[in-house]
């Protein structure tokens, strides 16, 4: 069995969706050209997440990118299952800790029509070097619903669209069973910059982008939020509330897993109910 190291390699090597081929099986990497290989030091595998811009994508930018994923993931291949173990715990420790900080947007202030040329010039982390574009989010400025996760996905980055595929369609069939059609909604995701390399986002990065965040819920007023990705329900959440401004929320398991893990429909479903009678309460 896998451990959850491997849990996103299918779609870091972009096979696709592997949960579809349960025969398939990884070709080993062909080395890149010495020039191409300068892959960063990789932190933990994380949980997948998406959003858009208009940005180009600069083709050499993308190729190098892709060749230090590669070179990262076969570093995090031959790594000690139990010092990956280690250093999720450690992450997991600084995210806990992090957002008991009432500190939530330091002295950034910007206007939510300034945040796409912000984030095109954005190099508040050091993901600004991992990713194709930075993804601001799509959708409705005057959205009844918020739907967030924790960053975009490689996929999404590529494709310069958060809940690119077959998680978006996904995602819509979800929010469709509780009568929420695209125009009312408005996708984002709290980190901006797809962790291409390094595929987990730290602490640090989730406080440099906060302020992006806060500037769109505040602007859009959404009546209810949808948190994606089991990140969110180790936080504490009365501070995750206060980053939310307060607006009623629920936390479902991220598509992208539930395509994986079919058996947490049921607590992805438990919560859109949820989310149903908060949007249904305000109308």
């Amino acid at each position: 069995m896998l451990d959850s190291r491997y849990l996103y390699l299918h779609e870091a090597l972009g096979l696709g969706p592997m949960w579809l081929a349960q025969t398939a099986s990884l070709l080993p990497v062909q080395p890149a050209p010495a020039q191409t290989m300068t892959a960063k030091q990789p932190a933990p595998p994380s949980e997948s997440v998406h959003s858009s811009t208009s940005a180009i994508q600069n083709p050499t930018t993308k190729e190098t990118i892709h060749h230090s994923h590669r070179a990262a993931l076969q570093h995090i291949i031959r790594q000690p299952p139990q010092a990956a173990s280690e250093t999720t715990t450690t992450t997991q420790t600084e995210e806990r800790q992090y957002f008991c900080s009432q500190s939530t947007t330091d002295n950034l202030k910007l206007s939510y029509e300034a945040i796409p040329a912000a984030l095109a010039a954005c190099t508040r982390c050091n993901l600004h070097q991992e990713r194709c574009t930075p993804l601001s989010g799509y959708g409705s400025a005057n959205a009844r619903l918020l739907v967030i996760s924790t960053n975009p996905a490689p996929p999404d980055d590529s494709n310069q669209q958060l809940f690119s595929g077959e998680v978006g369609q996904l995602l819509s069939n979800m929010l469709a069973a509780i009568n929420i059609s695209s125009e009312e909604v408005f996708y984002t995701s709290q980190v901006k910059c797809a962790p291409n390399v390094s595929l987990k986002v730290t602490s640090e990065q989730l406080q440099a982008c906060l302020p992006y965040l806060s500037a769109q819920i505040k602007h859009i007023q959404p009546q209810a939020i949808l948190l994606l990705g089991q990140t969110f329900s180790r936080l504490d959440q009365s501070v995750l509330a206060q980053n939310l401004h307060n607006i009623p929320y629920v936390i479902s398991p991220h598509p992208a897993r539930l395509l994986r893990q079919s058996h947490l429909k049921a607590t992805a479903w438990t919560a859109l109910k949820q989310l149903r009678k908060y949007l249904h309460k305000l109308t």
